[in-house]
């Protein structure tokens, strides 16, 4: 089907966006998210406010896109990892690696992440938010990486997407850790340790890790 090509306007309002969105980004990293104003936003993208307010009614509104472009890119990656030719295990590791690395990349931005962890548990019935349906997204990548370890008898024969969860939250614990904590290296320090719990309580006769993988 042939795609129909975004008009000019469409085209404004992208790249609008996205200048937004990276003022906002700049802001956030130098002082957090909590002391960030939509007038502070709106200089630093070069627009006026009102014009600002025209593509984010708020600024709850901005911080939730600038979480769901950090889940679009997550999922991109789960996506690219599951379509490699590689053993699950490998598979494994390398899901456990890029969630750690997201976790450090977007420090910031982690606290907001649990704030809404905590507050969008959606109900039978309910129509999901944009970052619901990116959380179940991921979820459900990470899930097909255990179905294909279970299958081929190289994963323990559990849930996948019980497994998913358990590794998640080892994933979110190294996150809390680190966002209590005044210390640069806590994610690389808990690489290794998140690695030998999934594959020693996961993986079937894990094969030892040649190679210590980094961030």
């Amino acid at each position: 089907m042939k795609q129909t090509p975004a008009t000019k306007k469409e085209v404004v309002a992208a790249f609008r966006t996205g200048e937004i969105l990276a003022a906002a980004r700049r802001l956030m990293d130098q002082k957090g998210v909590d002391a960030l104003t939509m007038d502070e936003i709106a200089q630093a993208a070069g627009v006026a406010k009102g014009t600002l307010y025209l593509y984010f009614g708020s600024k709850d509104e901005l911080i939730q896109a600038l979480l769901s472009q950090v889940g679009e890119a997550m999922a991109l990656d789960l996506e690219a990892i599951l379509a490699k030719p590689a053993p699950p295990p490998e598979k494994l590791q390398q899901v456990v690696v890029m969630l750690l690395n997201y976790v450090d990349r977007e420090s910031t931005l982690f606290p907001v992440y649990l704030r809404e962890q905590v507050r969008s548990k959606p109900g039978r019935g309910t129509v999901l938010t944009t970052l619901q349906e990116l959380e179940e997204r991921i979820v459900a990548l990470i899930t097909q990486v255990f179905a294909e370890g279970i299958a081929q008898k190289q994963f323990i024969l559990a849930d996948p997407r019980l497994l998913t969860f358990l590794l998640k939250g080892l994933v979110r614990a190294a996150g809390y850790y680190q966002m209590t904590q005044d210390d640069k290296d806590v994610i690389q320090d808990a690489l290794p340790v998140v690695l030998t719990l999934v594959f020693s309580g996961m993986v079937l006769n894990p094969e030892p890790i040649v190679e210590e993988p980094t961030l």
